[in-house]
């Protein structure tokens, strides 16, 4: 009876460790399931560089529970709480890599956009558009 109940175990924390691997093989590496969510973010969103990318509107990754992203062609950034309203369709968007503000240009001014690290929250990363289903 406890030889049962041995190899029931082990199957069982084999068969966990093979979904907990599988449902989390979208991180880069093993040492990502340690890291925050602000820091996973930053890892993504700090080697973008943008100069000048129209914002042509929200998109939804319908792999995500419909997650909204500012579409800017190439790159989609997730709509932070801290974004919404602040970059309007037409407006155009630069970047400079390693930095985490945006600098924003339209017809009535220009201003930056700079990163507040708290208010990230389980946002997801950046990407490039073409990898979200819409």
């Amino acid at each position: 009876m406890k030889k049962n109940i041995k190899i029931i175990f082990l199957i069982s924390l084999i068969g966990f460790i093979f979904l907990f691997v599988y449902f989390n093989s979208d991180k880069k590496n093993m040492s990502d399931f340690f890291k925050s969510d602000e820091e996973l973010f930053l890892n993504d969103f700090s080697p973008i560089e943008m100069d000048k990318y129209k914002y042509l509107g929200e998109i939804a990754d319908t792999t995500n529970h419909m997650y909204p992203y500012l579409n800017f062609g190439k790159i989609c950034l997730p709509l932070l709480g801290q974004w919404k309203n602040k970059i309007k369709i037409g407006d155009y968007v630069s970047k400079k890599k390693d930095s985490s503000t945006l600098f924003i240009e339209n017809k009535e001014n220009n201003y930056y956009l700079h990163l507040d690290t708290l208010g990230i929250g389980s946002a997801p990363s950046p990407c490039r558009c073409e990898k979200l289903r819409r």
